[in-house]
């Protein structure tokens, strides 16, 4: 059975220009008036982005308790591990292999793809509600992005996570929101979008 794998994705995307090489974004859920403050209240968290050329996004993650950095891709449907790395995050292929990646060209994913299972994974403090990625051989995509990046980076953070946190994207600062819980509206706890009492206020 074929499968398309990569296509595009429906996230909001806010703002449009790029933030300066090496600084990193200040995240404030608790300053009246500002993005991430409105987020805060509807049930996101932040992940902070670091934007390489050209024009792609890494992210830190953890699959299994091992950290590592991801391509953050809108326009890929899953969520894939280079299959070089597989073994580091302790994943193995366990299902049938898709017959091929098709879709977008820069996608870069070559050959066979197959599913895996995995324990747990983590994104900022977000713990992912999902059980399952795709290994496959990104090793023409990774080769360069590492190059320009100057870090190992280990796969493709997709569209089917995106989708199931209700991700949004500020692509001006950069940084990536996610909503932990699976309810709408989120339930959350009002303080933690507050400014903390000052002594003697």
């Amino acid at each position: 059975m074929t499968r398309t794998i990569l296509a595009l994705s429906p996230l909001l995307l806010v703002g449009a220009c790029q933030q300066e090489a090496g600084t990193a974004p200040e995240y404030r859920p608790q300053e009246a008036g500002t993005v991430d403050h409105a987020l805060c209240l509807l049930g996101f968290s932040a992940v902070p982005v670091q934007e390489i050329d050209p024009g792609h996004h890494l992210i830190q993650a953890r699959i299994n308790g091992q950290s590592g950095k991801f391509v953050l891709d809108t326009g890929a449907n899953l969520t894939v591990i280079d299959a070089s790395r597989a073994e580091s995050f302790g994943m193995s292929a366990d299902g049938e292999a898709f017959a091929g990646l098709g879709g977008s060209p820069g996608a870069g994913a070559s050959g066979s793809a197959r599913p895996a299972a995995i324990d747990s994974l983590e994104i900022g403090s977000i713990a992912v509600r999902q059980s399952r990625v795709v290994i496959a051989d990104l090793g023409q995509l990774l080769t360069e992005l590492g190059r320009v990046s100057g870090e190992e980076v280990s796969g493709i953070i997709g569209q089917d996570i995106l989708s199931e946190h209700r991700a949004i994207i500020d692509v001006a600062r950069p940084m990536l929101y996610l909503m932990e819980a699976d309810e709408d509206p989120a339930p959350i706890a009002v303080e933690r979008c507050e400014q903390p009492d000052r002594p003697g206020e």
